[in-house]
């Protein structure tokens, strides 16, 4: 009886230990992102994930996922595989929402910001709120909004000083309205939208000229290899939109929910100083390989200025909604 007594003891305890091992084994959670490790969404989101592991004491096992690799590098399809629950957490360009709701062009809006400082604030104003709304309304948990760096030029043909240097450029742009039409009919570019994972091999083969994004973006895709120029247009600003599957969110607990989404809205400072931070030495590296920079004069600045203005009629169709449009466009010249 005692042999057996202690067998049983054994295997209880066993039993116990085990039990306690799933019950504190820790939640896994994917993050994918679109760019590089070491572009600044990818650093970020690492940076996100760290602190979540860290600050969670073990409950939360957040993995970063980079160039898209958990939905095939499509933009447009990170969304509806997030909402079907194949990814858990996602930060995406607010210009890929607006596949789904044309009212996140509203952001897109050339030199509608003064500077990333007020692109924040409008962020986190409720002038922006219906964007957010949005995002729940497409089964999708909006955790918070990270500013991107203004975007600049990159290609092979000339320096851009003026709209009218675009001219006959072949440029990708995402696949996106605003960037048609204000490249497009506004400066007169060959836009060609195509996915970013083809991006470098088109420029290699001349099958573009140019590309436009944040500069941390030719950098970190190493397209400083095959373009020679790059401007400071700082056309659009945009945003990251950083969502996570609602059941998914739902299934944590609430200190863990808590932890996520407060976590989440303090990285967007962290998110807007670590790109003032490193714009700069990103730019110096490019010139370094051997590409030549330059920024527009106050001239140049005020003739895209214009030509963005002069497209607010097409703008305002492709935005579709003129209560967000009227808020969005009260509050940037306010700021």
């Amino acid at each position: 009886m005692r042999k057996l007594s202690a067998v049983a003891l054994t295997a209880t305890l066993m039993g116990v230990v085990a039990f306690g091992s799933i019950a504190n084994a820790a939640t896994k959670l994917n993050l994918s992102v679109p760019d590089a490790a070491s572009s600044s969404i990818g650093v970020a989101a690492q940076e996100f994930a760290d602190q979540l592991n860290e600050k969670s004491g073990g409950e939360l096992e957040v993995t970063v996922y980079f160039d898209g690799s958990l939905y095939g590098g499509d933009a447009t399809a990170a969304v509806t595989t997030m909402q079907d629950g194949g990814l858990d957490m996602l930060c995406l360009a607010t210009s890929w929402y607006a596949s789904f709701d044309d009212s996140f062009n509203v952001i897109q809006i050339p030199y509608l910001f003064k500077n990333v400082d007020a692109e924040q604030a409008y962020l986190n104003d409720e002038a922006s709120k219906p964007m957010w709304d949005a995002v729940e309304g497409m089964g999708v948990k909006f955790l918070a909004a990270w500013t991107r760096s203004f975007r600049m030029t990159t290609n092979n043909i000339r320096p851009i000083t003026k709209p009218e240097d675009f001219q006959g450029i072949k440029l990708r742009t995402p696949g996106n309205q605003i960037y048609q039409v204000f490249f497009g009919d506004g400066c007169g570019a060959n836009v060609t939208p195509m996915s970013f994972s083809e991006v470098y091999t088109a420029l290699q083969t001349n099958t573009i000229d140019g590309q436009e994004n944040p500069a941390d973006v030719p950098f970190s895709s190493s397209f400083y290899e095959v373009q020679k120029y790059i401007s400071a247009t700082n056309h659009i600003g945009e945003a990251w939109v950083v969502g996570m599957n609602p059941d998914k969110y739902a299934s944590l607990s609430e200190d863990m929910q808590k932890l996520i989404s407060d976590t989440a809205q303090e990285m967007q400072e962290w998110k807007k100083n670590y790109d003032n931070e490193t714009d700069q030495a990103d730019i110096d590296f490019m010139v370094e390989q051997g590409m030549e920079y330059n920024e527009l004069d106050e001239e140049g600045f005020a003739a895209f200025q214009e030509v963005s203005k002069s497209l607010y009629p097409k703008f305002q169709e492709i935005v579709n909604n003129d209560e967000l449009w009227e808020a969005t466009l009260a509050f940037a010249e306010a700021h």
